[in-house]
């Protein structure tokens, strides 16, 4: 599971997250605590 601190997805923007992952989850971790768990969701909506 790839790990994120809150401030990337911030500077970098959300195409961050959206970037071809190479894990199916990413965790953000917020002053060093893992606080969030962010899932991609499969087909269109």
């Amino acid at each position: 599971m790839k790990t994120i601190t809150a401030t990337e997805p911030k500077t970098k923007g959300a195409n961050y997250i959206d970037a071809p992952p190479a894990e199916e989850e990413a965790v953000i971790s917020v002053r060093g605590k893992d606080r969030y768990v962010v899932m991609g969701m499969e087909g269109d909506l």
